[in-house]
């Protein structure tokens, strides 16, 4: 447990300074705090600490953020809102001792601690690194992996605009629009950031929050694995297993490589977790390291999906409608964070529950169960709807049979699945000889991913997102056969080939996940891509134009740059770093994109019109700032000749080497 805190310590350092820390976790665990004791008091004292600090601080994330959210809409803009949230939730902690006994759940075990402890040293081991060079700053300016272009990028841009305090947040890359996303899990890096002043940078605060949450899902999965009866160590190993060997998409590469005779440093220029899209143009399906890295806001979403369907399906009663409500309560929480996650958790409860009404002919009891849990889904849709989350300007889902997925299947599943995929077939076929009967969720689970892959599809996100969201939520259901299989190979009399076979499974998947780790953190790699270079630089110059706008604009003023000349390269380029709006952009994250398309093809109009033509056209807008830098003077030839001709409505307001910014003088 020493080497472990000393890990934690040592990532936490490299991230932040020791002010920002303070604040940054301080926080976090007032979050997770009164989820911890909700848990404790629904499990009771007799199992332990075991499903409290496995379940709790997950559950406290989920329901805080809740919390937050009607204390935001109701007004609540001081600092008194970080502590208002948990403090609302721990109202909730005397009541669910009246839960205690209604569903099955492991009693803590001596070999817990040491084997929890040793699965939380993965988090600094596989995001030590990436996480340590996020942002880093040099003579040559500041620089971002390009994934976290897409990912923590993105995540600066909704923070940055719900710190403005607009409810319900403005949409920075389409004035007069609502921010279509799912926001809420943004909120307390927002408020915090909101507060912070001088001393916590934005990058700083995404980062804390990060490694917190890493650390809280690494030991959900454990505990998960855990509710299932597998033992300590076994668990810890199928965990550990499911998330650094998930696929063979590294050895693929390796091995294609080696063939062609192309040397292995061009390894350093492949997405390698999305070999299946990039060679074989099927959909890419990302590893749980990718969650860790990037994604870390959609934690606490699966994490109460996966509770939401626990609590369905391991309730100690067959007729329970407390249970079932509470079931319908953790699925809304996980549809309001994590929305086509949530839905895919609650198909798969519904599943189970139905299963289970045929099985005992329970129609009556099934109605009541019905009802229970359906008032807290309405309401979460409700929540949804009323939060902007869904864009009604265009169709966000296609249904039906979805060609993407059809491609190649065999092979896509094979490589990004492969290790995983063998790993649960023995799992299964030791599940059929011991005849276990307690994993149909598992089962309902999978076939509900299953319809979701092949039926359903949101194409503006080049056919990629359902499969994300598809693979995390096997790959976490996988970790319990994983961790069913390793218990059985430990039990064995004669173990030597099955250890050695599980060794040459988890080296061949091994590469993937080293090879990613070291990609993600190596900001010297400034060669090119389609459509962008590997790591995104700021310039000097780009860090004092963005430094400038945030001392002489106000948050809610537009600030517009060429959004189809920085598409793939700087798409959030002023939301994300000069904390701006803009007229339009084109952001790589929202469905549907055709109103962001139409709405930049119009302000682009304003770098090749003659110069009234585009004052007068940025008036209309509401732009106040015109940003010319590298991409919109090459772009544009002589426009900033054009906008230097009209000093009188279009001054010049700044000016360095690269980047000047013009102001807009609306027209009276």
């Amino acid at each position: 447990m020493t080497i472990t805190a000393f890990g934690y310590l040592a990532l936490l350092a490299a991230v932040a300074t020791p002010v920002a820390l303070l604040f940054g976790v301080s926080v976090q665990l007032a979050f997770v705090l009164p989820g911890i004791a909700i848990a404790r008091a629904v499990a009771g004292p007799a199992l332990g600490w075991l499903i409290p600090l496995a379940f709790g601080p997950m559950l406290g994330q989920a329901l805080a953020s809740l919390a937050l959210t009607g204390v935001w809409a109701a007004g609540g803009r001081g600092i008194w809102v970080v502590l208002s949230a948990p403090l609302l939730v721990a109202a909730i902690i005397l009541p669910a001792r009246r839960l205690q006994g209604r569903w099955r759940l492991p009693a803590t075990t001596p070999g817990d601690r040491v084997a929890l402890a040793a699965l939380l040293m993965l988090v600094p081991v596989i995001v030590g690194l990436p996480f340590a060079h996020v942002g880093e700053i040099t003579a040559g300016g500041q620089f971002y992996r390009a994934f976290f272009t897409a990912e923590h990028v993105w995540q600066r841009a909704v923070v940055a605009e719900l710190a403005k305090g607009t409810f319900l947040p403005a949409n920075p890359y389409l004035h007069g629009d609502v921010l279509h996303d799912d926001w809420m899990p943004h909120l307390l890096t927002a408020v915090q950031y909101r507060f912070a002043g001088a001393w916590a940078t934005l990058d700083e605060l995404l980062l804390i929050r990060a490694v917190c949450i890493d650390a809280f899902f690494v030991a959900f999965l454990y505990g998960m694995v855990r509710v299932f009866g597998v033992r300590p160590w076994s668990a810890a190993a199928g965990v550990a297993f499911v998330i650094v060997s998930s696929s063979f998409e590294g050895l693929y590469a390796l091995a294609d490589f080696a063939i062609r005779g192309v040397p292995l440093r061009e390894l350093t220029n492949l997405d390698i977790d999305s070999i299946t899209r990039w060679y074989i143009r099927g959909i890419p399906i990302d590893g749980l390291p990718r969650l860790l890295f990037y994604q870390p806001h959609l934690a606490a979403g699966y994490a109460a999906g996966w509770l939401g369907l626990l609590a369905v399906s391991r309730r100690a009663r067959a007729f329970d409608p407390i249970a079932m409500a509470v079931a319908g309560l953790l699925l809304g929480l996980s549809i309001v964070i994590s929305p086509f996650a949530g839905v895919m958790f609650t198909a798969g409860a519904a599943c189970v529950e139905t299963l289970a009404v045929v099985r005992h002919s329970a129609w009556r009891q099934s109605l009541v169960h019905a009802i229970a849990s359906a008032i807290p889904l309405a309401l979460a849709g409700g929540l949804v709807l009323a939060l902007g989350y869904v864009d009604s300007s265009g169709s966000l889902v296609e249904f039906g049979v979805n060609r993407a997925a059809r491609q190649h299947f065999w092979l896509v599943t094979a490589l990004s699945f492969g290790p995983v995929l063998m790993m649960s077939v023995a799992a299964m076929a030791t599940i059929l000889r011991v005849q276990r009967q307690d994993l149909g969720a598992l089962g309902a689970l999978a076939a509900a991913c299953t319809g979701f892959y092949f039926f359903l599809n949101i194409s503006d996100y080049q056919d990629a997102y359902v499969g994300w969201r598809v693979g995390h939520v096997l790959f976490m259901a996988a970790t319990v056969l994983a961790g069913i299989q390793l218990d059985h190979v430990a039990a064995l009399p004669n173990r030597r080939t099955a250890l050695a076979a599980l060794a040459v499974l988890t080296l061949a998947g091994l590469p993937t996940t080293v090879i990613d780790a070291y990609n993600t953190q190596d900001i010297t790699n400034d060669r090119g891509a389609p459509g962008f270079t590997w790591t995104l630089r700021l310039t000097p110059d780009d860090r004092q134009a963005f430094h400038w706008i945030r001392l002489n604009t106000r948050p809610e003023e537009l600030v517009q740059v060429d959004p189809f000349s920085r598409d793939s390269e700087t798409w959030a380029y002023i939301p994300a770093f000069a904390e701006r709006r803009m007229a339009a952009g084109l952001p790589i994250s929202m469905v549907p994109l055709k109103k962001y398309q139409e709405g930049s093809a119009q302000v682009r109009a304003i770098f090749d019109e003659p110069a009234l033509a585009a004052y007068e056209r940025a008036v209309r807008a509401g732009i106040n700032y015109v940003l010319v830098g590298p991409p919109e003077r090459h772009a544009h030839e002589g426009v900033e000749q054009r906008l230097d001709s009209l000093p009188d409505l279009m001054p010049l307001l700044f000016r360095n080497g690269t980047i000047s910014i013009y102001g807009v003088r609306a027209s009276r």
